[in-house]
């Protein structure tokens, strides 16, 4: 049997009747109990004065925390599962939602609709919630960052940048370029277009061919999991909860990503954080190559790729999920170990 045969059986297995409905019962009764009970919910005021909702779970018995930091369209609420998993690995988690989206403010006029007026404040909040929230909790204990597609050109921005310090980063599938067209150097001229667009004053319109939320969009055709019943979860929140509804991206979003993305991948130069970049073989959500050419320029980092991946490798099946989960696990331990020396 092949590997690509092995991982079809394998991915059969998981999303067969039986084994969606056993884990989805499993979430519901063992996963979000453990969310509610254990986690805190609070604010801060992010750049100005958007409230930003954050989640802390804290672990008497930690040995690191880490901070969570989520991508498009995506909350703290969805990593429910594994933030459990952190926690059971004795880590504290620290997560908060992005400006205009999930349980944090909006902007006036926004609706629905993806959209920052700067992506440099996503980066301010971020590290904000890094030096004032995070570093004032069990003060001892070592930071990571986690962070997921567009969380990781947040982060990628924030340490590179040398706006905060963590003992190191993990990158799940970062947002260092969008897949956008099938080559990258058509990058700079849908850029330009979008600029175009918000100087005619179209900022918060959707780009072409985005809409609203499809609460009940199906798992077959997707292009970011393999993993149905974590999915079909997701999709059964935002369907539920209002404030977790975002449609596509608006000219203003994509105009802030691109020119961000951009940025991120080449920001590595100078840098003395250790980072681990999970690379998923099946993206089409962001750009593999870019990761690599941010990689050539980080001397302190490292990749991970996982075969049969799709994007959102955090919420994969568990063959991926668990090889995914255990790195993170394996990097966090040997930089621990590393800084003890």
């Amino acid at each position: 049997m092949t590997e690509t045969d092995l991982f079809l059986k394998e991915k059969e297995l998981e999303n067969s009747k039986e084994n969606v409905e056993e884990n989805i019962r499993k979430y519901n009764e063992v996963i979000l109990p453990f969310y509610k009970s254990q986690g805190s919910t609070n604010q801060f005021l992010g750049v100005n004065d958007i409230p930003i909702s954050c989640r802390i779970f804290e672990n008497s018995k930690a040995t690191v925390k880490i901070l969570l930091c989520t991508g498009y369209n995506e909350s703290y609420l969805k990593y429910a599962e594994l933030i459990m998993n952190l926690f059971e690995m004795g880590f504290s988690v620290y997560c908060f939602d992005h400006r205009g989206q999930g349980f944090s403010g909006r902007f006036i006029g926004q609706e629905k609709k993806g959209y920052v007026d700067h992506f440099e404040n996503y980066v301010e909040d971020l590290s904000f919630y890094f030096e004032n929230i995070v570093n004032g909790h069990q003060v001892e204990l070592p930071t990571f960052i986690l962070a997921h597609s567009m969380g990781g050109a947040i982060a990628t921005l924030a340490v590179c940048g040398k706006k905060i310090t963590p003992y190191g980063v993990i990158l799940s599938s970062p947002m260092h370029a969008i897949a956008l067209s099938p080559y990258l150097i058509l990058e700079y001229l849908i850029y330009s277009l979008t600029n175009i667009f918000c100087k005619l004053g179209k900022n918060k319109e959707y780009v072409f061919g985005q809409t609203d939320c499809i609460p009940f969009r199906p798992f077959e055709g997707n292009d970011v999991t393999n993993s149905k019943f974590r999915y079909e979860i997701w999709r059964k929140h935002i369907s539920e909860i209002d404030d977790m509804q975002l449609g596509g991206p608006t000219f203003g979003w994509m105009r802030e990503a691109i020119k961000a993305s951009r940025s991120a991948r080449k920001m590595g130069y100078d840098n003395n954080v250790p980072i681990l970049v999970l690379q998923a073989e099946k993206d089409s959500v962001v750009v593999n190559s870019a990761h690599d050419i941010f990689i050539k320029s980080c001397a302190n980092s490292e990749k991970f790729f996982l075969e049969n991946a799709q994007h959102e490798i955090l919420m994969e099946i568990n063959p991926i999920r668990n090889k995914a989960i255990e790195q993170i696990k394996i990097f966090i331990h040997k930089k621990i170990e590393r800084k003890k020396i």
